[in-house]
């Protein structure tokens, strides 16, 4: 299903057809009822695919006390702080449909002040039409100063982080793994599951849909979710979900206290609070 979602502009694309365009209207092609399955086949072959690849490198001098702005597209992404590092080395391995697509896969930086902004390039399909299927990728692997604090926007892939320090994530798609941080943690996401383990402080999640899992949090936690299901365990702080859509609520060990302030379907369990225990009438 994540990489259903995290192709969703090529799924809309085999299943629906292409728009068409005319002078004063769009006229849209009718839906073709497909089975998901075959769908999430598709799209899981579609990511394992790698005619054309080219090897992507750079290296770019960082302080502990610097911070990463990272933008990147579709691809996996890996991003470790390093003990002892004083640079960031940045590795990525392009994978296109068609050759003439390397040429546009590619890694930049720039560095302002104390931030390195590190920036991913694809091709621009657009005007180009009879290709058939086409695919562009970025599998990308960044290696940062220990604690180094990192902002991260993508759009599509999966993320996994370590010992980083204090990390804001805008991601649209794909599953997001982390652990060993050192600092707060606000995500900000669309779809994927979350899963964070050994977070020395506080977390932020709004989510739109898809699994969470917290394990080990040192600092407090305020969650809003659309829909999928919350387990939490072991937080030193609170633990507060604003608004939960669907899906279950386990919540096991919390040094404050656990609000739910808003809860649509699904059960709440809960045992190990040692501070107050707030949560919606039906509930309980």
């Amino acid at each position: 299903m994540k990489a259903v979602i995290a192709l969703s502009g090529l799924a809309g694309f085999l299943l629906f057809g292409p728009t068409l365009m005319h002078s004063n209207h769009v006229e849209h092609r009718h839906a073709v009822r497909v089975d998901p399955d075959v769908v999430a086949k598709v799209a899981v072959k579609v990511q394992s695919q790698c005619r054309f690849e080219a090897e992507r490198s750079l290296t770019a001098p960082a302080s502990p006390a610097g911070r990463l702005h990272l933008m990147a597209g579709s691809g996996s992404m890996e991003v470790v702080g390093v003990a002892g590092l004083d640079e960031v080395r940045a590795s990525a391995r392009a994978c296109a449909s068609h050759e003439e697509f390397l040429q546009d896969l590619q890694l930049t930086s720039r560095t302002e002040g104390s931030t390195l902004y590190v920036e991913t390039g694809y091709p621009d399909w657009s005007g180009r039409i009879g290709l058939g299927e086409r695919y562009a990728r970025l599998d990308l692997r960044l290696e940062v100063p220990e604690g180094f604090a990192a902002d991260i926007r993508d759009s599509s892939g999966g993320m996994a982080l370590s010992n980083l320090g204090d990390v804001v994530i805008d991601d649209s798609s794909g599953e997001i793994e982390a652990h060993g941080l050192l600092g707060d943690i606000r995500i900000d996401d669309s779809s994927g599951e979350i899963t964070l383990r050994d977070v020395a402080g506080d977390v932020e999640i709004d989510d739109g849909s898809g699994e969470i899992g917290l394990f080990g949090m040192g600092g407090s936690v305020v969650i809003t979710d659309g829909s999928g299901e919350i387990n939490v365990e072991d937080v030193d702080g609170t633990v507060r979900v604003v608004r939960d859509g669907s899906g279950s609520i386990e919540v096991d060990g919390v040094g404050g206290d656990f609000v739910v302030e808003r809860d649509g379907s699904g059960s709440i369990r809960f045992r190990n609070v040692a501070g107050r225990v707030d949560i919606p009438r039906k509930s309980r």
